[in-house]
């Protein structure tokens, strides 16, 4: 195989993800693929990626992408500001040791234990107006729960104001739409910049207790630049928001598509940490990303990939290949073996995940023993998000009620 000939172009809409997982595990571990116009190479086995990982000799700074120093890669591609930002999830070494260490600081397990009142309060006032919406009533889970729980969270830990989380979830959302024409893409990305560049203005004039105000703060030190300061702030706000909220999504919908699950997760034969490690691997709340490029020419699996070639992780396929989830690895089963790489592995391992396993611990275990809920359409009418970074669904309308539990004794 060759990345000059691609095998197939990834649909930009992702109108169905794992239809497209299932080509590329047919296709081979690592298969070269077109991605809005790019040749990239996808990497659908698990074995494969976790390798890649580990190697050191694959960097994620884009000064290492071949064709886009070449200038073969246009301005307006809709991942261009997800692969060329200036912070830890683009940096190697040393640098990329430097920035992670900043924002760890707001990740650190005291931290995120910390936030466990402020979680469960959002959980309960939420549950709260669920229980008070009229009976029968079609409601979008997404924009009832799955949105507003992890957006309160992570604009808790960034001291974002209440009134600037809708706009900032707007911007979210368009930065991985990977269907705006170019002019559109850069227009988001000037917003999301100035947005940003607010926020660390208004926290360097009256600081707080939160993750901009320390960032801040080094950039005042010296320890990093405005750039790196803005770009962290946009990737990890974006990054940390959009995929809980997908997660929580698909969750919702696993169980409401198979009720047999939620009721081994009910009576306790699995457990809502392992159902949470389940859901991850099932349906991974990212579809393709993590860049990286060799810096030497590697084969791999018989695949001479040449340095500088852009390398994807194709998320959705990793969790569905059955050399490592067995032959049932595309079925749902909350008790499933759970190693997955969704929060991706080694160094650049996501430095969010021990918050949002702490989300979902809480809300999901919460919401269920509350309510039951059924999906308000048939399943092939819910819409995929337009995005190949993203694996979540436009809107989740549902039909939530009060749980009616059984009554011991008779």
């Amino acid at each position: 195989m060759d990345l000059s000939r691609p095998l197939f172009t990834l649909d930009p809409f992702a109108a169905d993800a794992r239809a497209e997982a299932k080509r590329l595990l047919e296709a081979g571990p690592v298969v070269p693929v077109d991605v809005v116009g790019v040749p990239v190479w996808a990497v659908s086995h698990h074995a494969v990626a976790q390798r890649i990982f580990e190697d050191q000799s694959f960097s994620m700074n884009s000064s290492n992408f071949g064709a886009l120093q070449r200038g073969e890669v246009p301005a307006g591609w809709p991942l261009m500001k997800i692969i060329t930002a200036q912070y830890m999830g683009t940096a190697d070494g040393t640098e990329h040791r430097r920035l992670r260490n900043l924002v760890s600081r707001a990740f650190t397990a005291r931290r995120v234990e910390d936030l466990r009142p402020q979680i469960q309060r959002i959980v309960d006032d939420l549950l709260e107006r669920l229980a008070s919406a009229p009976a029968h009533e079609t409601t979008d889970l997404k924009e009832a729960f799955a949105v507003p729980l992890p957006m309160g969270v992570i604009c808790e830990l960034f001291g974002v104001p209440d009134e600037q989380q809708a706009p900032l979830h707007s911007l979210c959302h368009a930065l991985f739409d990977t269907t705006e024409q170019p002019t559109q893409v850069t227009a988001t990305e000037e917003a999301l910049h100035r947005f940003m560049a607010e926020l660390a203005a208004s926290k360097a004039a009256s600081p707080g207790d939160d993750l901009t105000s320390i960032l801040v703060e080094q950039h005042t030190s010296g320890s990093i630049t405005h750039d790196e300061l803005v770009d962290t702030l946009i990737l990890v706000l974006t990054a940390g928001h959009q995929t809980t909220i997908n997660f929580f999504t698909n969750a919702f919908l696993a169980f409401m598509t198979h009720p047999d699950q939620l009721a081994r997760a009910r009576a306790g034969e699995v457990s809502w940490e392992s159902v949470t490690e389940s859901v991850l691997a099932w349906d991974s709340p990212v579809n393709q990303g993590a860049f990286r490029y060799p810096v030497q020419d590697i084969e791999i699996e018989g695949v001479l990939i040449r340095a500088g070639e852009p390398v994807m992780m194709s998320y959705v396929s990793l969790g569905h290949d059955p050399a490592q989830h067995g032959p049932l690895a595309a079925s749902f089963d909350a008790g499933r073996d759970t190693r997955h790489l969704s929060f991706g592995h080694g160094p650049h391992f996501c430095v969010g995940a021990p918050l949002a396993r702490l989300e979902a611990h809480i809300a999901l275990p919460a919401f269920f023993d509350r309510f039951d809920a059924v999906l308000a359409v048939p399943r092939d009418e819910i819409e995929p998000v337009a995005s190949l970074a993203l694996n979540g669904v436009r809107a989740l309308p549902a039909i939530v009620r009060p749980r009616q539990k059984a009554v011991a004794g008779g």
